[in-house]
């Protein structure tokens, strides 16, 4: 993995020790030896999201620290992952969640297999909206440091995006299927803005 966290810290005059109290700031705790492991790519922390907080801490874009867009994508697609899982459970947890509610009163939750089939559609319902605020926020062509130029590319996120979509459309399938054998005296939610 190219992590240019060491050129980074040196540009801006700091040393794992000031970064290191930046994020205990925040509460994150971690040692210089982690930091000088994650820094030279021999270690990447458990938690990725811990990437965005050491971004965030120094001021630039995580693609200026994790510069190899392959190891770029696998991380943003782990935190996507875990918070929409995050955010799927704390909306299933009060039970208030109207696509939670509407997927539920689709299938024999008896059935754990169609328990599992709403636990991740709400998770990649959640990822596509996580997604499409990256988009928005840094744009559809990214800046990513390449040695001693900077290359433009398209943001990962769009290509994850679609990826995400993809699997929304297929669980729709299934939805579908258990939409047909439902009354069709109830007003229906229109849940296409995650599966266009």
């Amino acid at each position: 993995m190219n992590v240019q966290l060491k050129k980074i810290l040196e540009e801006k005059n700091m040393s794992f020790s000031d970064l290191k109290e930046l994020l205990e700031a925040k509460g994150i705790k971690v040692n210089n030896s982690q930091l000088s492991l994650y820094s030279s790519g021999k270690r990447n922390p458990k938690n990725k999201k811990i990437w965005l907080e050491i971004a965030e801490v120094l001021d630039v874009n995580l693609q200026e620290i994790i510069t190899d867009i392959n190891s770029y994508l696998a991380i943003m697609g782990e935190i996507s992952e875990n918070d929409g899982e995050k955010n799927c459970k704390t909306e299933n947890e009060k039970m208030n969640d109207l696509l939670y509610q509407e997927l539920l009163s689709l299938i024999d939750i008896n059935r754990a297999s169609e328990m599992e089939k709403v636990q991740r559609y709400c998770s990649l319902a959640a990822t596509f909206e996580k997604l499409g605020e990256n988009i928005r926020r840094e744009g559809a062509v990214i800046y990513v440091p390449s040695g001693d130029s900077v290359m433009k590319k398209t943001n990962p996120a769009i290509a994850e995006q679609v990826r995400v979509n993809a699997a929304l459309i297929k669980l729709d399938e299934f939805f579908d299927k258990k939409r047909e054998l439902k009354p069709k005296n109830r007003v229906e939610k229109d849940w296409s803005k995650f599966t266009k």
